[in-house]
């Protein structure tokens, strides 16, 4: 007794890109999600008022190798994520972020002018792990194959 079947590989590479989208557009949000919590920590540096004439409320700046500390927000407010899938590669790019969270991250930025401030990273503590990444990335092709699986036993997919 012989059983075949036949099926269109485009169709299962259509479904296979998608769950590919599905699982970057997760990981994107992900990755942003990270980026404004590591840029929500408070300060464990010197404390100061801030606000007009220094009678606001008790601030902290954060200490060298710590993210820095909010004082405004608008550093945390200003990172976006968004992603890139070209030919062999998945990129997921940070946009929108200030000029001077780029060099908090990386003080010697600037070009050849000595640093003032010593570093503060962030950008690469909120980077997915790599597991997470691969866990991810798997749930979604796996899903995005039974979705193919599913429609082609329904008929869906030749």
């Amino acid at each position: 007794m012989k059983a075949s079947h036949s099926f269109n590989a485009d169709r299962l590479l259509g479904y296979c890109k998608s769950g590919i989208y599905e699982g970057l557009n997760r990981l994107t949000l992900e990755y942003q999600k990270n980026m404004r919590k590591t840029l929500s920590s408070k300060g464990s540096g010197k404390q100061y008022r801030g606000g007009r004439k220094r009678k606001g409320r008790l601030r902290a700046r954060s200490s060298p190798g710590e993210p820095p500390a909010v004082d405004t927000g608008e550093l945390r407010r200003s990172v976006t994520a968004s992603r890139d899938f070209d030919q062999n590669q998945l990129k997921i790019r940070i946009t929108g972020i200030k000029w001077y969270g780029i060099y908090l991250d990386n003080p010697s930025a600037g070009g050849n002018k000595p640093a003032k401030v010593a570093a503060r990273p962030w950008i690469d503590r909120s980077k997915p792990p790599k597991d997470q990444i691969e866990k991810v990335m798997g749930a979604y092709l796996s899903r995005a194959v039974r979705r193919f699986v599913t429609d082609a036993r329904r008929g869906v997919v030749t």
